[in-house]
């Protein structure tokens, strides 16, 4: 048998039911190993799934924010009650705290300019971020493909009905899946400044209870020396 021959019976058995079974079965070994080993990549449809996990996730972290700035300000009213019963009727406590209204109107004047301070954090931890969300969009500097703007406000509201849904018509996994990890990075900017915000209302918080606890402490003691 020539060499040639042999060739071509090599390559019919290579083609025959069999032999494309064993190669169906090694792709699905192999893809089972690299899920057993955690070295597989992402197809688009599940890199797809996990960003917008992600952005749900990063939204329940802003949403969680906010609803701290709101329990913030429901401690910095009450915390304000109190000092605006003690400031107003010192002599419930003491009565030397009419003898000195010099410390109290220094403890006043401390007090509600910190509280201003703490309020304009609270504004600035609930408000929304216009600039962030309804800004236009541009490619990324050094990008090799362009954002098409079919997730984003302002570059939908730029174009007209037909040149927003030819963008989808010529649309691939790549283009959605580039701008949701954007729209991840716009959104992980949004829930850094939110909580920045938040860790300077706490401190203020902790600062504004342990003035008034001092307040409260320095009367009473006037009062127990009497």
């Amino acid at each position: 048998m020539s060499e040639d021959e042999l060739f071509d019976r090599a390559h019919d058995v290579a083609e025959t039911p069999l032999a494309k079974d064993d190669d169906k079965r090694e792709k699905k070994r192999l893809r089972k190993l690299e899920e057993a080993m955690e070295t597989g990549s992402l197809e688009p449809w599940e890199r797809y799934r996990v960003l917008t996990d992600l952005l749900d996730h990063f939204q329940d972290i802003a949403e969680m924010a906010d609803r701290k700035s709101r329990f913030a300000l429901v401690i910095l009213g009450a915390v304000n009650a109190v000092n605006l019963l003690v400031v107003a009727r010192p002599e419930v406590l003491s009565a030397e705290a009419t003898l000195m209204p010099a410390l109290l109107g220094i403890y006043v004047a401390i007090y509600v300019a910190l509280s201003l301070f703490l309020f304009v954090q609270a504004i600035g931890a609930l408000k929304p971020r216009i600039s962030i969300v309804l800004s236009n969009v541009e490619t990324p500097a050094g990008s090799t493909r362009p954002i098409l703007g079919l997730r984003f406000i302002k570059n939908i509201l730029d174009s007209s009905f037909e040149e927003y849904y030819q963008k989808w018509k010529g649309a691939q996994f790549v283009d959605i899946n580039r701008e949701l990890a954007l729209h991840v990075q716009h959104l992980a900017a949004i829930v850094t400044a939110k909580y920045v915000t938040l860790h300077r209302l706490y401190s203020g918080l902790m600062v504004l209870v342990f003035l008034t606890a001092g307040l409260v402490a320095f009367l009473t003691f006037g009062r127990l020396r009497q």
